[in-house]
């Protein structure tokens, strides 16, 4: 069974898929990139307990860290062992926490006048536990069903808007862990009290300390570091002004007082009595925002690791996994949790790829519960809000600052109303009007436009050039290398994902040849959002995964420019190329397979003599001094800074001119075919050349001697004039060739 087969698994399977990450080359990798991503995983878990259990929730803190940070151990060992990719990381994330803070806060507000501190802490937790198991069930479900491919494809706005919203959250998450008041303009008043203010522009500080230093050094140990270095600056600023901790406590810099006992405390049967469920019925509208938040979140992160670590991943599987991921957390009294993409992509770059990693990313929570309150009394607020305004201000940046740059206007003005609505009303309000708004931009853009689509083969379409019998039957025989796929209409979210399944479909057809040719013709596309680019970036990405090229044709300045921006198109390099009109394109793929293949010869070196000698008899006399010999393909006819005292002349096949770099790597300089000579520069002495000549398929040559040369210019002259005239007149194309391709790159 492959790791993107379905995701029912015996025990056996699971056992010997997790000994792979036992082999030396991902031990070390896995238990580094584990341990990391666990203590990252931690400390968000406690800032999120922080976020949640605040105001009215704060005596029973040191419990919600328990739940917050069991969740983020349950859940990252059974992703581990269930995803289809090894190295998966799963965590709670800002999104759904945000969601379930407010809920939290709802309910204790609603449960105040008439109930005690405990039961409100117990309907908390229920409530909490209730949308991990809806979540479990609704996602698990959607997996199992198969439905994951029916719900990929997001507006892209719409997904901007929902990033953003969080970052506003997390924000006011941070002021909230910091100061215990929320930033609204009520309240702006008491933040910029004598009292609060200190406790929030420390936090400040270190957040933006934190955004600049992961971004300007890219290390997996910035984060965990920098939160350190806080802690430890803390610390001694606090020795320095002979602050005792009690103090400090007192004015709310650090976490607690917690009372004594274990952080993990789930529910119980006994409890049941005690939980009030009408208030929890109250909050079904957030309970279900959690869930749809949540398979948003999984379907935003598959896709953006996917892209990242070059692979298809399948998203049923990871549906059932963090489905049964949620499930077991929920059972626990724990909180829901999903992919984490920056842990996920931090473990690819260290290597941990292995399901080893995230059975060890769960070790340092375990570990904090092992520890108890205790431990968590000496947690410096800013800190922890800090790490939360990080996560907020990272999501804003990106999403109202670089958005700006990328996204059409209309687009973007999408993202913003999101925003407002989601801070103004609510998460799931701020998504439906996200889409609302989507549907209409598509239907005005869409509304007076036919789509019609052809999918065609370079095994029955053609170019108008003209081919030689020869030609036609290796073109027939191998044209269903080029795939050639016809637009016509405007490319959204809707259909843009057509042109990656026709790729992928073509792709995995192993009953035919390997595709060579991907032909994309945009005579009739009238426009395409951020959705479709995102599809095209796919598409490279599998192009250069599986060695084929992508060729535009009829490709408008204003969509190419919107590719470039996107990431989806390739300005150096070979893997994309531009012609003007489809035909053109066929063409250019026509001669590269032709090329690929070698020729038939059909030709006698006789006729390729025409050009240096116009007089048939001169041909005849010449080839007197010639001498037939023949190369494999994949034969080198010369070789790096070795001189040569033969001049070719190529009768049939194809050799490439390579130059070998410094990195061991070569760059092809130039492609021969019949008819071509070859070695001119070394039969005149010009010694040592950095290029080197190998066949590409079988060639048959002739060859003249230096010898042979010298007798040629004493008995015939004539012959000797003209072969020399012929040869400047080669070398005076090439410098003129050279000299247009470097005021091309100016």
């Amino acid at each position: 069974m492959t790791e993107t087969a379905t995701a029912q698994q015996n025990p056996a399977q699971l056992l010997s898929r997790f000994q792979n990450g036992l082999q030396p080359s991902l031990l070390i990798p896995s238990i580094i990139s584990g341990l990391v991503t666990g203590m990252i995983g931690a400390i968000r878990a406690i800032s999120y307990a922080a976020l949640i259990f605040s105001g009215l929730l704060n005596p029973h803190l040191s419990a919600g860290v328990g739940m917050t940070v069991f969740s983020t151990g349950i859940i990252s060992a059974i992703v581990a062992l269930s995803s289809a990719l090894p190295g998966m990381i799963a965590t709670p994330l800002a999104a759904p926490t945000a969601i379930l803070a407010t809920m939290a806060g709802a309910i204790a507000t609603e449960m105040q006048p008439t109930a005690n501190s405990h039961e409100i802490y117990l309907t908390v937790t229920a409530a909490i536990a209730l949308a991990s198991l809806c979540t479990g069930v609704f996602l698990w479900t959607i997996g199992r069903l198969n439905w994951g491919d029916a719900i990929r494809f997001i507006p892209y706005p719409v997904v901007g808007g929902f990033m953003a919203g969080t970052g506003w959250l997390l924000v006011d998450g941070f002021f909230q862990v910091t100061t215990d008041v929320s930033l609204t303009w009520a309240q702006l008043p008491v933040l910029i009290e004598a009292n609060t203010l200190p406790h929030w522009l420390v936090g400040l500080g270190i957040a933006l300390t934190l955004l600049i230093a992961s971004n300007r050094f890219k290390h997996y140990l910035i984060m965990p570091g920098t939160l350190l270095g806080a802690i430890a600056l803390f610390y001694g600023v606090l020795f320095a002004l002979g602050i005792p901790l009690d103090q400090a406590r007192e004015q709310g810099w650090l976490l607690g007082p917690f009372p004594t006992g274990g952080l993990w405390q789930p529910l119980q049967l006994s409890d049941l009595g005690a939980i009030h469920w009408s208030p929890i019925f109250h909050q079904s509208s957030a309970i279900l925002t959690v869930m749809l938040i949540s398979l948003l979140s999984l379907v935003l992160s598959n896709s953006g690791i996917e892209l990242v670590v070059g692979r298809d991943i399948n998203l049923n599987r990871e549906l059932q996994g963090i489905g049964l991921a949620c499930l077991g957390s929920g059972c626990g009294s724990g909180m829901v949790g999903n992919q984490a993409l920056p842990s996920t992509l931090l473990v690819n770059d260290i290597g941990g790829k292995s399901r080893l990693t995230g059975v060890v990313t769960a070790i340092p929570c375990f570990a904090v519960l092992l520890l108890g309150s205790a431990f968590l009394s000496y947690l410096p607020k800013p800190v922890l809000g800090a790490l939360l305004l990080y996560l907020g201000l990272s999501l804003l940046i990106q999403w109202l600052y670089k958005a700006w740059f990328k996204l059409p206007l209309a687009d973007y003005l999408t993202v913003i109303a999101i925003l407002v609505v989601i801070n103004a009303v609510g998460f799931l309000q701020g998504i439906l009007v996200g889409f609302v708004l989507a549907t209409l931009l598509f239907m005005y853009d869409y509304s007076h436009i036919d789509v019609a689509r052809k999918v065609l083969s370079g095994k029955t379409t053609r170019s108008n050039t003209e081919r030689s019998p020869e030609e036609k039957q290796i073109l027939t025989q191998k044209g269903e290398q080029t795939l050639i796929l016809e637009l016509r209409g405007y490319l959204f979210f809707g259909t843009a994902n057509y042109l990656l399944t026709q790729v992928r479909d073509r792709v995995d057809q192993e009953s035919l040849l390997p595709l060579r040719h991907v032909i994309i013709d945009f005579r009739q596309i009238t426009g395409l959002d951020s959705s479709a680019v995102l599809s095209f970036d796919k598409i490279l990405k599998i192009a250069c995964k599986r060695d084929f090229q992508l060729i535009f044709t009829n490709l408008d300045p204003s969509f190419q420019a919107e590719l470039e921006r996107g990431g989806a198109f390739q300005k150096e390099g070979d893997r994309t190329q531009v012609f003007s009109d489809i035909d053109r394109g066929l063409e250019w793929c026509e001669n590269q397979i032709l090329e690929y293949l070698g020729e038939t010869c059909t030709r006698a070196i006789a006729s390729h003599l025409t050009p240096i000698f116009a007089n048939p008899d001169h041909i005849q006399a010449f080839l007197q001094y010639l001498h037939p010999t023949e190369i494999a393909a994949g034969d080198t006819l010369f070789y790096k800074g070795k001189p040569n005292a033969h001049l070719y002349f190529l009768e049939c096949g194809r050799v490439s001119v390579l130059l070998e770099l410094p990195d061991g790597k070569t760059k092809r300089l130039q492609t021969a075919k019949a008819g071509s000579i070859l070695g001119e520069m070394r039969f005149y002495g010009k010694t040592p050349l950095s290029s080197s000549v190998i066949a590409d398929t079988d060639c048959q040559l002739y060859y003249l001697t230096h010898a042979e040369f010298t007798t040629m210019k004493t008995a015939a002259p004539h012959l000797a004039t003209q072969l020399e005239g012929y040869i400047v007149g080669l070398l005076c194309d090439s410098l003129l060739r050279r000299e247009q391709q470097l005021q091309v790159m100016r």
